[in-house]
C-alpha cells in the first residue's frame, strides 16, 4: 500500500507493507484523511532539525540518548539514533473510510461501515489503516466523508469547550483562531456562548465574524485587554480557551488570565509556554486546566490500544464519545467544517498538499483523497517483496518479528556484524515504515507487518523473536509448528502453562526434523564469564554467588509492569538466574524469595526483592534486586566464591580476582549479545545446542517460582 512520510524534512510517499490486523482492531480503507496546518507542520518542520536540536528540545529523549552513548560509545549510538529517525515520521491522525475487515474482538461494528478514524500513527495517511475500537466510531447518516474525516480535530476542540464548562448566556475569550480554534468558535456558538475572538491573522478573524464571532480583535491590537474588559461589563470573560501553539511564549498564558473574570477558568488547548506570573492568579484564584486532547483515554494503552472503555457513569466522556459527540454536531448542521477546507488532493499528490500549508496563503486545513484506482485490492498485502541481494549460499535464513529498542539497538546490528553466517531475510514489525526500511538497510527481500509471511517462507530457517513479552511463548509455538528453529529473547513464556505446553510441543519427536529454540540469556556468553568457568570447573566444594542488581526505575504503569511485561522477575531477572544455572553446573534444589515492601505503591515489590537458590551440589546463589538505589553505582556487579578465590565482575566492564590471576577490563560493557548469536550460528551448523534446553526449561522455571513466591506476599 502507499503511506505519506516525513523524511528529514521532505514528504514522500512509499509503499509499505499494509497493517496487520489485531482482534480489537478494525481494518479500513481510506477515503480522506485531514492535514491540519498546524499539529502535522509542526511535526514537518521538526523533521528538518538536525539531530543535536530534536534531543535538545526532548530532554527525556536526551536523557536516553546519554545512556546509550555510556553503554555504546559515541559513534555506535549516533549511527543507532540515526538508523531510528532515517525510517521516517508517520503523520496523520484524524481520517475517513470504510472497514473491509475486523478483528475478532470487534462485535459491534460490520464490514462496510463508514467509520470516522482517530491516532497519531494510527490514523494515517495511507490507503489502509487498522484503527483500535475505542479510536473508531460510525458515521451517522447526513454526515459527507469529507466532513467525517475531521472528528479527531473536533474531538480536540469539543473537548476544550468541556473543560471550560459554560452555560447558556456566558462568554468566552478565544485565543488562537486557526483550525482548531475555529471548531471552538462554532461549537462555543452553538451552545448559545457569547464568543470574542483574537489572532494575529487578519483572514481569520475575518472568518470567524463570517461564522457568527461578534467580536474578533488582532493579537497586536492595542489596549486588547481593556476592551475585551469592557464587552463583559468589566468583569472579564467567564473563560478563556487558549487553542495558539507556540511553545516559547510565556505571554499567552498570562495574557488569558487578564482576560478572564475572578473563579473564571482558563483552558489550554494549544502547546504554550506555561510560566505563570503567580500574582496575577493568586488575586483572582483562577481555575487553570490543561485539556487533554480529544479526551479521557488519550495516552492509555488500556483505553486506546487494548480497548478497555472507562465506566459510563463516572466518565461520561472519553475519546470515542467525543468523536461522536462532534459527528451529531455536524449531522445536525451545528458546524460548518467544509468551509475550512482550504484544498482536496489526492494521495499522490501529498507533497502539493503540504506545500499550500506552507504558502502564505495557507488554509485552516487540506483532505488527501483515496481514489478506489490507487487500490487494486479491498486487502492490502501485509508483505512487501524488495529487491533480491546477490545470491546466499551456506548462511542461515533469518525473519526477525518485531522490531523495538533493543532489536534495532542489539539484536539487528549483531546480526549485520555476523554476515558471514547469517541472512536477514525478512523483518516483521507493527510499523510500516519501519519494516521496510530497516529491511532494505540490512539487504532483507522481506518486509511485513503479519509474522505469518515469515512462517510461510520456505526459506527461513531461523525466526528471531522480539516483542513483548505476553506474545512469546505463543511465537514460540507457531514458529515450532512451522518448523522453524528459533532464537527467542527472554524471557521464554510468562505461565507455567505456556512452559509445559513448550517443553512438549519441543520433545515431541517430528519426522524428518527437530527444530532448536535458543532464548537470550546472553550472560553466560560473556567474555567475563568465560573466564570466570575454567577457573570453577573442578571443584571439590560448592560454589557461592552473590548478584546485585542496581536497575533503573520504572512506574507501575510501563509496559513491563503490565500483563504485556510480567514484571522484573521474569523480564529481566531470568537472566542471572540462567547465570547461576550455568555457574553452578547444578539443578536447583530449593528456592526462596522475598519481597521488599515500601510505604507506598511507587515501588513495585516485583521490583524490589532478594531471592536464594539453593542447588543440588551444594552451590548457593543469591540475587539482590532493586530499583531504589543511586545511577552512580554499576548497574550489576556479581562476586563468585569458590576454594581460595573471589572473582568479581563490575557491571560487565571489569573482572577483579582475588586468589588468582585473572583481572580483565574492557572499554564498553560487554554482556555476551554478539558472543551468543555466534555460538548460536555453530550451533545451528552443527545441531546442537547452544543452551540445553533443560537449562532453558530450568532457569525459567526459577523466574517463575520467584515471581510467585513475591507476588503471594503481596
Amino acid at each position: 500500500m502507499k503511506q505519506v512520510l516525513f523524511k528529514t524534512g521532505k514528504v514522500v510517499i512509499e509503499d509499505v507493507p499494509a497493517p496487520h490486523l489485531k482482534a480489537n482492531e478494525v481494518l479500513v480503507e481510506n477515503l480522506f484523511s485531514l492535514i491540519s496546518s498546524g499539529t502535522e507542520m509542526a511535526s514537518l518542520n521538526f523533521s528538518r532539525q538536525p539531530l543535536p536540536l530534536k534531543i535538545l528540545r526532548y530532554p527525556t529523549k536526551l536523557a536516553k540518548g546519554l545512556r546509550l552513548v555510556k553503554e555504546k560509545g559515541v559513534l555506535d549510538a549516533y549511527k543507532i539514533v540515526q538508523g531510528m529517525l532515517a525510517t521516517g515520521v508517520t503523520p496523520g491522525y484524524s481520517s475517513c473510510g470504510r472497514i473491509i475487515k475486523k478483528g475478532k474482538e470487534v462485535t459491534d461494528l460490520k464490514v462496510g461501515d463508514l467509520v470516522s478514524c482517530a491516532g497519531a500513527n494510527i490514523a494515517s495517511h495511507a490507503e489502509f489503516i487498522a484503527v483500535p475500537r475505542n479510536l473508531v466510531v460510525t458515521v451517522p447518516p447526513g454526515v459527507l466523508p469529507e466532513e467525517a474525516a475531521s472528528a479527531t480535530v473536533g474531538a480536540i476542540a469539543l473537548q476544550g469547550v468541556r473543560q471550560a464548562d459554560l452555560r447558556v448566556g456566558e462568554s468566552a475569550v478565544v485565543i488562537g483562531l486557526g483550525l482548531i480554534g475555529q471548531l471552538v468558535c462554532q461549537i462555543l456558538l452553538s451552545s448559545g456562548i457569547k464568543v470574542i475572538g483574537i489572532d494575529g491573522m487578519e483572514e481569520r478573524l475575518r472568518f470567524a465574524k463570517s461564522k457568527g464571532v461578534a467580536y474578533s480583535f488582532s493579537s497586536q491590537r492595542k489596549n486588547l485587554i481593556e476592551e475585551i474588559i469592557a464587552l463583559t461589563n468589566s468583569y472579564g470573560a467567564d473563560a478563556t480557551i487558549i487553542c495558539a501553539s507556540n511553545p516559547q511564549d510565556n505571554n499567552i498564558i498570562n495574557e488569558a488570565m487578564q482576560l478572564t473574570r475572578k473563579r473564571g477558568k482558563v483552558v489550554v488547548v494549544g502547546d504554550i509556554g506555561l510560566k505563570i506570573e503567580r500574582t496575577y492568579w493568586y488575586e483572582k484564584e483562577i481555575d487553570l486546566r490543561i485539556s487533554t486532547s480529544y479526551g479521557p483515554g488519550r495516552g492509555d494503552p488500556a483505553y486506546e490500544i487494548e480497548g478497555k472503555d472507562y465506566p459510563y457513569a463516572y466518565v461520561r466522556w472519553t475519546e470515542n464519545r467525543n468523536m461522536e459527540a462532534y459527528l451529531e454536531l455536524l449531522a445536525n448542521k451545528k458546524i460548518d467544517f467544509l468551509s475550512l477546507i482550504g484544498g482536496r488532493y489526492s494521495l499522490l499528490e501529498a507533497e502539493m498538499a503540504f506545500k499550500l500549508l506552507q504558502s502564505d496563503k495557507k488554509p485552516f486545513a487540506v483532505l488527501l483523497s483515496y481514489p478506489q484506482s490507487l487500490t487494486h485490492e479491498k486487502e492490502s498485502s501485509t508483505f512487501v517483496s524488495l529487491a533480491a541481494p546477490a545470491k546466499i549460499e551456506g548462511k542461515i535464513e533469518v525473519g526477525i518479528i518485531g522490531l523495538g529498542g533493543f532489536a534495532k539497538t542489539v539484536l539487528l546490528p549483531n546480526f549485520l556484524k555476523l554476515k558471514n553466517d547469517f541472512h536477514i531475510r525478512g523483518i516483521c514489525t507493527h510499523k510500516a515504515a519501519e519494516a521496510k526500511y530497516f529491511a532494505q538497510k540490512s539487504g532483507s527481500q522481506i518486509a511485513t507487518t503479519n509474522y505469518e509471511d515469515l512462517l510461510a517462507d520456505p526459506k527461513i530457517n531461523l525466526i528471531v523473536i522480539s516483542t513483548r513479552h505476553n506474545t512469546h511463548a505463543a511465537l514460540v509455538e507457531a514458529s515450532l509448528k512451522a518448523s522453524k528453529n528459533v532464537f527467542v529473547e527472554k524471557p521464554l513464556c510468562l505461565t507455567l502453562a505456556e512452559l509445559e505446553k513448550l517443553d512438549q510441543l519441543v520433545k515431541e519427536p517430528k519426522e524428518g526434523f527437530n527444530p532448536l529454540v535458543m532464548v537470550g540469556f546472553n550472560r553466560r556468553f560473556s567474555p567475563f564469564v568465560n573466564k570466570i568457568m575454567p577457573l570453577i570447573e573442578n571443584r571439590h566444594n560448592p560454589l557461592e554467588v552473590y548478584y546485585v542488581v542496581n536497575d533503573n526505575y520504572l512506574p507501575p504503569s510501563h509496559w513491563v509492569n503490565t500483563n504485556e511485561g510480567g514484571g522484573r522477575i521474569l523480564g529481566n531477572a531470568c537472566h542471572m538466574f540462567d547465570l547461576f544455572c550455568y555457574l553452578t553446573q547444578s539443578r536447583v534444589k530449593k528456592i526462596q524469595a522475598s519481597a521488599i515492601f515500601s510505604s507506598s505503591n511507587f515501588y513495585l515489590p516485583t521490583d524490589n526483592f532478594i531471592s536464594l537458590i539453593q542447588f543440588q551440589d551444594g552451590s548457593l546463589a543469591t540475587l539482590f534486586y532493586s530499583t531504589q538505589g543511586s545511577e552512580k553505582l554499576p548497574k550489576e556487579q556479581f562476586s563468585v566464591f569458590s576454594e581460595g578465590k573471589v572473582l568479581t565482575v563490575n557491571n560487565f566492564t571489569k573482572l577483579e580476582s582475588y586468589g588468582v590471576k585473572a583481572n580483565m577490563k574492557t572499554f564498553a560493557s560487554d554482556k555476551g549479545h554478539l558472543a551468543e548469536l555466534e555460538e548460536l550460528a555453530q550451533s545451528l551448523k552443527q545441531r546442537k545446542w547452544p543452551i540445553p534446553w533443560e537449562e532453558i526449561v530450568e532457569a525459567t522455571k526459577i523466574s517463575l517460582e520467584v515471581d510467585k513466591q513475591v507476588r503471594e506476599q503481596i
